[in-house]
């Protein structure tokens, strides 16, 4: 959640620069910081979905190899691996020289701009050094997708439930994990580029689902989310017990000292 956050707060932060007078534009500095945070939490957004789809697939298909991976391989993968790349994107950059295009392709052709204006907004063929990376992460949560997919029909098969309950849990479990895994980025990766009704009406289409798909991850995965409803709602009723009890004099002190996870995942259990 905190890498869709930063990467819509610094995505917005380089739109109002691009909106500001011509001075806010030409400030070197100012431009060259904002768009490698930018390009740096995008990244982010794509190896934490990738991370997800990971987690998922050795939880789901490799299970008995699940707990060998630690919470800090993930923290890695998801925080670590985005810096290597933009920092040899930087390197890189810093080598070329980029100017904008007045062309179609919206790619730099030298000798056409004004050199004084903010060069790293535009973009270059050096740029597909963090492109190749996201493309990869969403190519691998496809996989992962399948796979999990496959697992799931197949235990669903073998239970003893209708037809038509199977293939509902199994369409459900697809709409969720689209969202989680990036896959609406695939969904409208390409289109048509030309001035037509259609063209116009998927320009919108992607838009809603690119700039809703955190919300819908937030939805489904925590708002909606069986554990953290119990979590909160256990809670709150501790402290309404022990605001009853004590007055309110010793805040925390009727909380249990045994509420561990396997506590909590069978609380939740007999809930249910």
């Amino acid at each position: 959640m905190s890498t869709y956050i930063l990467s819509a707060c610094s995505w917005m932060l380089n739109l109002a620069l691009q909106n500001w007078s011509e001075e806010a534009q030409k400030d070197q500095a100012s431009c060259m910081i904002l768009v490698i945070c930018m390009h740096y939490f995008y990244l982010t957004n794509f190896f934490w979905m990738l991370v997800e789809g990971l987690y998922l697939y050795m939880l789901v298909v490799e299970t008995f190899t699940a707990e060998n991976i630690k919470l800090k391989v993930y923290t890695t993968i998801g925080w670590g691996a985005p810096a290597i790349f933009i920092t040899i994107w930087v390197i890189s950059r810093c080598f070329v020289t980029v100017v904008p295009s007045t062309g179609p392709d919206g790619l730099a052709i030298s000798g056409e701009a004004n050199d004084e204006m903010c060069q790293w907004i535009h973009e270059h063929q050096v740029d597909w050094i963090h492109k190749a990376p996201a493309l990869a992460g969403l190519a691998l949560n496809l996989f992962f997708l399948i796979r999990i997919m496959w697992v799931l029909i197949t235990k669903l098969r073998s239970a003893n439930t209708l037809e038509t309950e199977q293939y509902r849990k199994a369409t459900k479990a697809l709409l969720v994990l689209i969202p989680l895994l990036g896959i609406t980025n695939l969904l409208v990766l390409c289109g048509p580029s030309d001035d037509s009704w259609f063209a116009h009406a998927f320009d919108y289409i992607r838009a809603l689902m690119l700039s809703t798909q955190g919300f819908t991850v937030a939805l489904f995965y925590c708002f909606m989310n069986t554990e953290v409803r119990h979590a909160i709602r256990y809670h709150v009723e501790r402290w309404k017990t022990g605001r009853t009890i004590g007055g309110g004099r010793r805040r925390g002190a009727s909380y249990s000292k045994d509420w561990s996870p396997r506590s909590r995942t069978e609380s939740i259990r007999l809930t249910v």
